[in-house]
């Protein structure tokens, strides 16, 4: 089985490759921009003619070469990818408005954010020279770069970008062959479902992980960073100098956000054959309960969580398996099945009428588990229920005394490398 796999390398410009790449990545904002404007206009022309308005022909990135000279100095590749880019957020929009998904309309770009630009590989155009640490790219030449990681060709493309801290990274995307076939008969123990919440990212019968606030830990200090950038006036020296020290303390948070996440994956991909989890409706939480938006979109991130387990499982033939956000896995008692539809998001506890007493995140658990195994058996997986195995299992398996080290405590050795090894 053929699969794309990304690679992000920090790459090391010279002054003469820096002005290249910033004038490539000003050129496709440009040509965004200039594209937007022109299919905005000719909607507000013909709107009220609907077949002149499907039947209208918008100008192609090599008519805006003719009209741009300075467009035809970078690469030809980054300009229309950015035309492709456009179209696809447009068909995303449309295809949300169709669905009912709030899926926003194309927004005008502006050089304050970060910079991208994407190119393929035409002609062997982009090469790798692992002895030298070497990546040469369309228009911009050979770049040295840092990493230690095998890049085997061949390369399908490359995005290419600048962050707010002016460091340059090159994302490479190649074509692999991974001979991994699915695992189809899973052991139980190798099984694992969580309740995800705000207090405790991930929850089950033996064990919670508390909320690492890499960005609440640091608040003070953005405050005090924010008011430095606040003072300095605007377009001098001072100003840029603080809010590029401002721009690192974000970059720092969000490092550690992503070590997190790539460590916790890391380990639970490697513990268990299966893991079931909930398909949360973020935005319609933050809606709900403005007080989770600080903690689900700053101290940690939910998607990029459940994104980088899915392709880590993947890789290995292994199973995420989600269940629907309308189960109601904290409202049902998972000792008779009773639904408590009186519970509130307030109450922590509550008392079944069979006089079962439930933490709602540990319930929650154990209903996401129940109902993510009869999903698994419904897509052929053979479950074993070996009696002598313990760990990580719950019910009549489940261990009192071994506890996954990723999930140990309150989170006191997120930082260390060690509380992520295999049990």
């Amino acid at each position: 089985m053929r699969m794309n796999k990304g690679i992000k390398v920090r790459i090391y410009p010279n002054k003469q490759q820096q002005e290249l790449l910033n004038k490539t990545f000003g050129c496709c904002r440009f040509l965004h921009n200039k594209m937007l404007e022109e299919r905005n206009k000719v909607y507000e022309e013909l709107k009220d003619d609907k077949v002149q308005l499907y039947a209208h022909k918008y100008r192609t990135e090599k008519q805006y070469k003719q009209e741009f000279p300075f467009l035809s100095q970078v690469d030809s590749k980054a300009l229309q990818s950015e035309t492709r880019k456009l179209l696809q957020s447009f068909q995303n929009f449309f295809r949300g408005l169709r669905d009912g998904k709030k899926i926003g309309y194309p927004k005008f770009r502006s050089k304050k954010q970060k910079q991208t630009y994407t190119t393929y590989n035409i002609n062997n155009n982009i090469r790798i020279d692992q002895n030298t640490k070497r990546i040469k790219l369309p228009k911009v030449g050979w770049v040295k770069y840092r990493d230690n990681r095998n890049i085997d060709p061949p390369i399908k493309h490359v995005t290419v970008s600048r962050t707010r801290t002016n460091k340059y990274f090159v994302a490479i995307i190649i074509e692999v062959e991974i001979d991994v076939e699915p695992i189809t008969t899973i052991p139980l123990y190798k099984i694992e479902a969580f309740d995800m919440s705000a207090p405790h990212f991930l929850v089950n019968e033996t064990a919670e992980l508390t909320n690492p606030r890499f960005y609440r830990a640091q608040e003070r200090k953005l405050k005090r960073l924010h008011k430095l950038v606040s003072r300095k006036q605007k377009g001098s020296k001072n100003r840029e100098k603080a809010r590029l020290r401002l721009a690192k303390f974000y970059e720092k948070i969000q490092n550690q956000k992503m070590d997190w996440t790539h460590k916790l994956t890391h380990s639970l991909s490697n513990q268990f054959d299966a893991i079931i989890l909930e398909d949360l409706n973020i935005r319609g939480m933050q809606q709900f309960n403005s007080g989770l938006s600080k903690s689900v979109t700053l101290d940690f991130s939910w998607y990029q969580f459940i994104s980088y387990l899915r392709y880590k499982l993947e890789w290995q033939g292994k199973h995420l398996v989600l269940i629907d956000r309308f189960f109601p896995s904290s409202k049902r008692c998972s000792v008779c099945g009773q639904i408590n539809n009186d519970l509130q998001l307030s109450e922590r506890t509550w008392t079944c009428q069979c006089e079962a007493t439930h933490h709602r995140d540990v319930n929650a658990s154990t209903n996401i588990k129940e109902e993510g195994l009869h999903i698994l058996h419904d897509q052929g997986i053979t479950i074993i229920n070996d009696d002598y195995a313990t760990v990580g299992t719950t019910g009549s398996h489940a261990s009192e005394d071994r506890v996954s080290p990723a999930l140990a405590g309150s989170g006191q050795g997120r930082r260390n490398p060690s509380a992520f090894r295999q049990w």
